[in-house]
């Protein structure tokens, strides 16, 4: 291999002697599961969307908003907001609420759906809540007559 053919990058060097000790801090933070999921069953729910043909097949696009009221002991600050964000159980239940309601308004059973989840905090009248909204696309499997005239 010729010089002008060498991948670019860092070159040959000399391998260094490793530090004896190496010492690393991290913060972990998780969600309690319990209040996470009695906050998320009294969320509000809003829902829109409709079908549209492409192509012979009926595509589902549409959004879900959640709106989970945070109780007042909650600390509004970025690590909340964070831990929320990234929620796997929070996450899973946003895209299980999204799809029953994308069904609901497709008519039909739906195929593999794609989705896209913002969150973060909603101040409202009442009170300061987190917001999840789900984007939602998926194919309709089953054409009902309800499908068709949309």
């Amino acid at each position: 291999m010729s010089r002008s053919e060498r991948l670019p990058g860092p070159g040959l060097a000399k391998v260094q002697r490793p530090p004896l000790l190496q010492r690393r801090h991290i913060e972990l933070v998780t969600c309690s599961t319990g209040r996470l999921h009695a906050l998320f069953d009294g969320a509000d729910v809003l829902s829109e969307g409709s079908t549209r043909d492409e192509g012979g097949a009926l595509v589902y696009y549409g959004s879900t908003s959640l709106h989970v009221a945070l109780p007042p002991d909650a600390p509004l600050a970025a690590l909340l907001d964070r831990a929320l964000a990234l929620d796997p159980h929070l996450r899973l239940r946003a895209l299980r609420v999204a799809h029953r309601e994308a069904a609901a308004r497709a008519g039909g059973p739906l195929g593999p759906m794609q989705a896209e989840i913002r969150c973060g905090f909603a101040p409202r009248a009442a009170a300061v809540s987190f917001a999840l909204t789900v984007d939602v696309t998926a194919r309709v499997l089953i054409t009902t007559d309800r499908t068709a005239r949309a």
